[in-house]
């Protein structure tokens, strides 16, 4: 029962990202951090090997509806909330976009088992050789500190994390 519910959760996110990103992107960019957060969920549980590592390819997927859609995060103020107001329009596709990515990249890669680890740490990577030339110098600064707090966390004592397996 649990099965079938996660399973038809993950195929309506998946049909969001790969087919309605596609055609509705602009329409649907307030939703894509909860979208990249839903995706880091489905890859952290564990009970479900094949979906973690969908969940993976699909925050791959997203990587290149930031990068081709680059100018909606530039122009779309967005949020209510008035957040995006006080960031320069030119940041607003790190905040709104890379950060929430890379950083739900580095989450899986704290949280779950080996193989899932694995993959998203070269996934991670991928993303940074394939698009990282577009990034602003000043980006890097943040992007170090996520590469870094997985290595930190790597230094902890065995019973303090999840890392048996490494």
């Amino acid at each position: 029962h649990e099965e079938s519910i996660v399973e038809l959760a993950f195929q309506t996110t998946g049909k969001i990202i790969m087919e309605l990103y596609e055609k509705q992107f602009p329409s649907m960019i307030d939703s894509f951090q909860d979208a990249v957060k839903c995706l880091s969920e489905f890859a952290c549980n564990a009970r479900f090997l094949d979906t973690s590592m969908e969940a993976i390819r699909l925050v791959r997927l997203c990587a290149y509806h930031i990068n081709i859609s680059s100018h909606l995060f530039a122009e779309h103020a967005g949020m209510d909330n008035g957040i995006d107001v006080q960031v320069a329009e030119e940041d607003r596709i790190w905040v709104r976009g890379w950060f929430p990515l890379l950083f739900s990249l580095s989450c899986i890669v704290n949280r779950c088992k080996l193989d899932v680890r694995t993959r998203a740490l070269t996934v991670l990577f991928e993303i940074i050789k394939t698009y990282g030339d577009t990034f602003n110098s000043y980006w890097w600064k943040d992007l170090f500190k996520i590469l870094f707090r997985i290595f930190d966390n790597m230094k902890l004592p065995e019973q303090y994390t999840e890392k048996a397996e490494w």
